[in-house]
């Protein structure tokens, strides 16, 4: 298995916002990413650690990640094969009735969605009817005729 150690970061305005508990986020976070229907059937085991991180991964504000992405929509972002992924806040706590994903799943799509693109992965589309969602595909848009799903296939 290939190691990639997160350094999960909840930012300024976000912990105001919400007031969460240290470590929850990280723990959800990690959780998703270690989940066995994964990145893990490809090999990743992802270790959560305060320093000497591979991938930064930031719980953010929609303007922090305008700032960042140059995105608009409530959207999540990562860098393409980089080291730094930002969650869209507003989506962790209030899901994407788009993706017909319950809010728990909705959370492991997102986290997973963009450690995909960490990892090298770019978007894709839904393959068929009544096919499963692919992870890389842009499910916070919608799934069209396929069903929801948060599994790496």
């Amino acid at each position: 298995m290939r190691r990639i150690r997160v350094k999960v970061v909840v930012d300024p305005d976000v912990q105001k916002k919400y007031t969460i508990p240290p470590g929850q986020i990280e723990f959800y976070v990690t959780t998703y990413l270690n989940d066995p229907d994964g990145w893990s059937t490809k090999g990743y085991f992802f270790e959560p650690v305060s320093f000497n991180q591979d991938v930064t991964i930031h719980l953010s504000s929609q303007s922090t990640i305008d700032k960042n992405c140059g995105l608009e929509g409530k959207l999540s972002c990562a860098e393409l094969g980089g080291k730094t992924m930002w969650l869209n806040s507003d989506r962790w706590y209030h899901g994407a009735s788009k993706s017909k994903l319950s809010l728990d799943d909705y959370r492991q799509y997102m986290v997973s969605h963009e450690m995909g693109h960490i990892l090298g992965y770019d978007h894709t589309e839904c393959p068929c009817k009544n096919c499963p969602a692919p992870i890389m595909m842009q499910q916070t848009k919608g799934i069209g005729q396929c069903k929801p799903n948060t599994k790496v296939l």
